[in-house]
């Protein structure tokens, strides 16, 4: 798209912005001139949102609302997003610029939750746009526990599945207790689409050797639609059509350089119902300036929040560091870490018997990140009792860093 062609887009997006009781105040009167005039409008936070909704940012007349959503986090109230028709469809095309390619021949098992949440109809759109027949298994429920959907997969000769990482380790768990390998028995399994949550590299490696077919990952939220997405090769991109993107530091004004970590900055530029300016997600990314071998010029890497982090000595390590460190263990599905009284922490459940961290690993890890590593194989089932898989209870998003005291008891 040309700039021009954005910046008018952009103008458009302004000009009904300022018919909502929320942005009303926070937009210029007059048009935007060049992009750098974006960054005088301030950043919109999720608290803001919060407090705005389920009206404060509705830009279209209510006859052209199509369908809602809301963010289902456990803090605060909701956020929501309503959509249009064509919002809806927008998103749905969002998620079909990932390397994903769904076509009629795919049968499509949607994993994600249905109720409310925006991500398991997006998906299930996006499919059927391509003529792909969808299976909306949604989240567990006494309709569909885990030994249902692994039934499902082999009997419906699933090809694509899409899941919150978690769920995809969970259902390969569940395989397993049930005699079948997840790599050798769904031999019409192409595919695992995840979204939720950052996936790391280490995490992608994980499910790519358990299932034993591609991972394509998209990252977004309720509040702005699909805003990333992995290309055939599995490096991630940003999606330049649909939005305006900034990486900023931590004062949150200026730009960080290429290959250093920022705070992601949202704009949506085709969002009809409810726009979002200069969207503050929380979430650090970085771009990496490297050649894609599908031809762009450089790709992203989603670090997580930064609450999401421990700092040791004067490191702090994400999710993504912290992966990367799991990734040399002989077991890398359940773990948790924390700061412990050497330095960085980790708890990780044994999977095959005998499985041990050798000093010669510690030292090597130790030395390649700086750090002082304490790691504990502990038995099976410690962290997570294989029996829940055959109960409805909830799987939420995982939780893998703990306090210094949570750690100690976990041992």
């Amino acid at each position: 798209m040309l700039l021009t062609e954005r910046l008018d887009r952009l103008n458009q997006i302004l000009k009904g912005c300022r018919s909502t009781t929320f942005y009303r105040d926070r937009i210029p009167d007059e048009p935007l001139e060049v992009f750098s005039d974006l960054k005088k409008i301030p950043l919109t936070t999720k608290e803001e949102l919060r407090h705005n909704s389920p009206h404060g940012i509705i830009c279209v007349p209510k006859h052209e609302l199509y369908q809602y959503h809301e963010t289902f986090g456990t803090t605060g109230n909701p956020v929501s997003t309503w959509l249009t028709k064509e919002d809806l469809l927008d998103n749905a095309r969002e998620v079909n610029t990932s390397g994903i390619n769904f076509s009629k021949e795919d049968i499509v098992l949607v994993r994600f939750p249905y109720a409310i949440s925006a991500i398991a109809h997006m998906v299930h759109v996006a499919a059927q746009l391509k003529d792909a027949c969808v299976i909306p298994a949604s989240a567990r429920s006494t309709i569909s526990p885990f030994p249902r959907i692994i039934n499902l997969m082999q009997k419906l000769e699933v090809t694509v599945l899409c899941c919150l990482p978690l769920q995809a380790i969970l259902l390969a768990e569940t395989a397993e207790l049930m005699d079948l390998e997840p790599s050798k028995s769904f031999p019409n399994l192409r595919a695992i689409v995840t979204a939720g949550e950052p996936l790391s590299r280490g995490k992608r490696k994980l499910l790519e050797d358990i299932w034993g077919v591609q991972i394509i990952d998209v990252y977004g939220m309720a509040e702005i639609g699909t805003a990333i997405t992995d290309c055939e090769f599995g490096r991630a991109h940003l999606l330049d059509d649909y939005f305006i993107f900034e990486l900023l530091g931590e004062d949150l004004q200026t730009e960080v350089k290429p290959n250093e970590l920022g705070y992601l900055v949202v704009t949506t530029l085709n969002k009809k119902a409810t726009p979002i300016i200069r969207y503050f997600t929380q979430d650090r990314v970085r771009i990496v300036a490297e050649e894609c071998p599908c031809g762009k010029k450089s790709h992203v890497e989603v670090h997580g929040r930064k609450q999401d982090t421990i700092r040791i000595g004067r490191r702090l390590l994400d999710l993504w560091d912290l992966e990367d460190i799991v990734s040399h263990f002989p077991s890398r599905r359940f773990w948790v870490a924390g700061p412990g009284s050497k330095g960085l922490q980790f708890i990780v459940e044994e999977e095959t018997t005998g499985d041990k961290i050798t000093s010669a690993l510690i030292h090597k890890l130790e030395e390649m990140y700086g750090i002082p590593l304490e790691v504990q194989i502990a038995p099976k089932g410690t962290l997570y009792d294989r029996k829940e898989l055959f109960t409805v209870n909830k799987v939420g998003k995982p939780r893998y860093i703990y306090s210094e005291e949570e750690m100690k008891q976990k041992l």
